[in-house]
């Protein structure tokens, strides 16, 4: 008799489902600057006030801004 080997039947280690690493590197919340005009609008934009005009969660820490718009607001980026 094979280790692990259970008649007809799946293996075990087949019929579980996958588990392991999960990268704690938080990913950034990407936002469509097409679609929301009011982030166009801003005089300055950091995180802050993109949360505050945006509906996003307080742990967002990396906001990714795409769209063919977000070139354009390059200037107005502040980092904090």
């Amino acid at each position: 008799e094979k280790r692990g080997f259970e008649g007809g039947q799946q293996p075990l280690q087949r019929r579980l489902p996958k588990v392991g690493f999960t990268s704690k590197i938080a990913k950034p919340y990407v936002i469509n600057v097409e679609k929301i005009t009011a982030v166009k609008e801003l005089n300055e934009i950091t995180i802050e006030s993109i949360k505050s005009v945006h509906k996003i969660s307080k742990s967002v820490t990396k906001i990714k801004l795409i769209g063919a718009s977000a070139k354009d607001l390059a200037s107005k980026i502040k980092d904090e």
